[in-house]
């Protein structure tokens, strides 16, 4: 790992767990092991950090969902691609995701991060609802109509249909950051609620 990479590894874990405010570019470079002048030929300020974090961390959200073969990452025909996928083989890709933003070890620091500074600053707060609230129903709204459009689903409000998506899956994560130990159970829980929603949701044949 490069100085450059270990300044941002390293500021991605003090923010959070601290904030973004509650961190100084001195507590970064102590922690680097590097002097403060040196930490400057790499940034020039702990928001060009930050800015650094942010890209790279979408960069592998997105970096995930093309390896997981999300439909809507790597097809044009999104509602095919979604038909093609068998019920079991459709869990499997949304625990991937689960795990991704609970146990991937930079994604769920990043998350945390967004949590823990949504009320504070208003950059990460947008980015929060982007990647986590307002943005996932509006990027899942898509696909659902997609797969109205397909003939897959029945005809609903595509943003309704995200919303009863996403809720619970929402509410799992907060049950998994508190209780990580349930981690079988929430699998189960995602598992069977992916299941009894394509049911709810499947246009009669």
């Amino acid at each position: 790992m490069t100085t450059k990479e270990k300044i941002w590894h390293v500021a991605l874990e003090l923010f959070s767990q601290k904030g973004f405010a509650g961190v100084s570019v001195r507590d970064i470079a102590k922690e680097v092991g590097v002097r403060e002048s040196a930490l400057y030929k790499h940034y020039a300020n702990k928001q060009t950090i930050l800015d650094s974090i942010v890209t790279k961390m979408q960069e592998r959200i997105h970096s995930a969902y093309v390896q997981y073969q999300v439909p809507e990452a790597v097809r044009e025909d999104v509602a095919q691609g979604y038909e093609e996928l068998s019920e079991e083989a459709l869990g499997r890709m949304a625990w991937k995701l689960f795990e991704l933003y609970t146990k991937d070890e930079l994604i769920s620091k990043y998350r945390k991060l967004l949590m823990r500074e949504q009320m504070q600053n208003n950059q990460l707060s947008k980015l929060y609802s982007d990647t986590f609230l307002m943005g996932v129903l509006h990027r899942q709204g898509y696909v659902f109509q997609q797969l109205v459009e397909g003939g897959l689903f029945r005809k609903e409000d595509e943003e309704i249909i995200a919303l009863q998506f996403y809720g619970p899956i929402y509410f799992l994560f907060q049950q998994y950051d508190s209780f990580p130990e349930q981690e079988e159970a929430i699998k189960q829980m995602l598992f069977s609620h992916v299941k009894a929603f394509g049911k709810g949701y499947q246009k009669a044949k």
